[in-house]
């Protein structure tokens, strides 16, 4: 073990100008040449001990398959075991870590041709699905079985909770039934036969347990997700780090960016004004009564901030912790907007409009079905019982473990080539294709291994901004968002507002539903002309009502924008419409 004090660099005669550039660059750093036993073999590195985590540096080493998600030691993606111990590598300082410990990863379990028996029933019994989670299951799993060969379902499940281990997809049950799989023949109960798949003897596909494509490579933690592509990048790849408002509205005054530049490893900042096209997500809503057209978002604000998240530069530069460092030194002018969170509060007749020249309510759309239900449902011969109420239902995140990543530049045949998660490709590029200032024959985009969207990458701003600083300059570049600006920056499931009465004859014989909902679409109008229709259909739905009166409208807030998420618009509606149900029948 040995340290280096980069402070002798100052008393070097030769060369002492570069000598004091290097130490104002590092002053404060202690590097440290450490020994760890990882996966049965010594591995020596030199670390940064005020710094590097231990997933840092396995991951510096190639282990990729440790993953970090949350970054803070609750996801459990980056779950190790360190001296016969499971721990968080993203949360253990290599510091605090002895020399010559002993450290167990997923590369460690099997290979492709000797798969561990819990990586066989990962495969088998559909552990594995988008698979950012798998390793660390997989290890935490082993260990597990360790200490406890012949567990209950209820001593797996509370190990994983114990450990953190969390799954986005699965639904748990899934990996509960691998490990009891595996144990069954590590126990000696079951030959390893039991856990390997044949492919049914008539060829056939759907409805069997046939393993994913993508199986083999999740469970050995050779699967290269976004952030792991990134540290496969060419050397001359530039790292972007987001500089976001602090404020959810606002008109931007001025950008000072040259103290950033000035920065260590900083190539440029880039701003709108750097953008080469039109600077928008063109998205068109799609609806003959919408006051929006779509092209309301900015790749990088220009004029006013409208969300928390909304990205106001990007600074480019050779690592990214040069990159994120240097974020904090851009300065804004920003003049503070009054903020409506709610769509409620932007719909009050003193809001100002979010977006100049746009109402905050921006489209609504009626349904008319049989006749007036106001009428009906007061009308005492006709309607014998009557509910109503006013319901909300919350802003939801996709919570996906892995954060967004992406990655962008200009291939050899002069095609800017885009990286990214996406739950539709060609959409992504017809709607950034006018923005950035490429035409779209001259754009491509490919699918990362994705650690799950569950809806939020239908919206293409990573891909945008990538994009926009891959031409600004020259360089490939990769974008990793941390976890807290993951959640700030993409698009989340859309909050709901509602009022509705409906009522029933002394039969119970439904006879007229009337309702209004509204949902906060929040800083932009993207999957409105989508959503728009779900409200009109299911509220209500599956009940047979001869008489329904509606509305539904889409309003802006200066809120996370909404975007896709599973039931897309239908949970909102239920969420009223079924306690009105559930009244009614009482």
């Amino acid at each position: 073990m040995g340290t280096v004090d980069l402070s002798v660099l100052e008393d070097l005669d030769e060369g002492a100008g570069e000598a004091k550039e290097e130490k104002k660059e590092t002053t404060g750093t202690t590097l440290l040449k450490k020994t760890l036993v990882i996966n049965g073999a010594e591995r020596m590195f030199v670390c940064n001990t005020e710094k590097d985590s231990l997933a840092n540096v396995l991951r510096r080493l190639g282990l990729t398959g440790t993953k970090i998600g949350c970054g803070k030691g609750q996801c459990g993606a980056c779950s190790v075991i360190l001296n016969g111990k499971v721990v968080r590598s993203c949360m253990r300082k290599i510091k605090s870590i002895a020399d010559y410990s002993e450290v167990e990863t997923i590369e460690g379990l099997g290979t492709a041709s000797n798969l561990h028996p819990l990586q066989l029933a990962w495969i088998k019994y559909g552990g594995v699905q988008c698979g950012f989670c798998t390793p660390g299951f997989i290890v935490s799993a082993k260990q597990l079985l360790a200490e406890n060969p012949n567990p209950s379902r209820d001593e797996v499940r509370a190990w994983f909770q114990k450990h953190h281990n969390i799954c986005r997809c699965t639904g748990y049950k899934p990996i509960v039934d691998c490990v009891m799989a595996a144990a069954e023949v590590m126990r000696g109960e079951k030959p390893r036969e039991a856990l390997e798949w044949k492919l049914p003897e008539d060829g056939r596909i759907y409805n069997t347990g046939i393993p994913r494509p993508a199986a083999l490579a999740k469970v050995l933690g050779t699967a290269d997700y976004g952030d792991d592509i990134a540290m496969k990048m060419p050397e001359n790849t530039l790292h972007l780090a987001l500089v976001l408002p602090g404020l959810s509205h606002a008109n931007i005054k001025g950008i000072d960016f040259s103290e950033a530049e000035k920065a260590a490893g900083v190539f440029k900042v880039v701003t709108a004004a750097d953008v080469k096209g039109i600077n928008r997500i063109t998205w068109p809503v799609g609806h003959p009564r919408s006051k929006a057209d779509g092209f309301e978002h900015p790749i990088l604000m220009d004029k006013k901030v409208f969300r928390y998240g909304d990205p106001v530069a990007v600074v480019c530069a050779d690592t990214r912790e040069h990159a994120r460092e240097a974020a904090k030194l851009v300065k804004l002018d920003l003049e503070p907007l009054p903020e409506y969170d709610y769509a409620t509060d932007a719909m009050q007749d003193d809001a100002m409009e979010i977006h100049p020249g746009i109402p905050n309510v921006f489209v609504t759309v009626p349904v008319f079905k049989g006749e007036d239900a106001g009428k009906v449902i007061a009308d005492k011969s006709k309607t014998e019982y009557v509910v109503e109420g006013s319901f909300s239902s919350s802003r939801e995140p996709h919570l996906t473990i892995e954060p967004d990543v992406a990655q962008a530049y200009v291939d050899a045949n002069g095609v800017v080539t885009v990286h990214c998660k996406s739950l539709a490709l060609h959409l992504t590029l017809g709607v950034m294709a006018a923005g950035i200032g490429v035409t779209a024959d001259k754009i491509r985009v490919i699918e990362n291994p994705t650690g799950a969207s569950f809806g939020y990458t239908m919206s293409p701003t990573t891909p945008a901004i990538v994009a926009v600083c891959a031409l600004a300059t020259g360089h490939p570049v990769t974008l990793t968002c941390d976890y807290e600006e993951h959640m700030h920056f993409t698009g989340k499931r859309a909050p709901s507002f509602s009022n509705g009465k409906m009522g029933c004859d002394k039969d119970g014989n439904l006879t007229g539903l009337e309702y209004e909902i509204v949902y906060d679409k929040g800083a932009y109008t993207e999957t409105a002309g989508m959503l728009l229709p779900v409200g009109l259909r299911f509220f209500g739905h599956p009940y047979y009502f001869p008489n329904v009166t509606g509305l539904t409208k889409c309003a802006f807030s200066n809120h996370a924008f909404s975007t896709a998420y599973r039931g897309f618009g239908s949970p909102q509606t239920y969420t009223a419409s079924e306690q009105l149900i559930d009244m009614l029948a009482e």
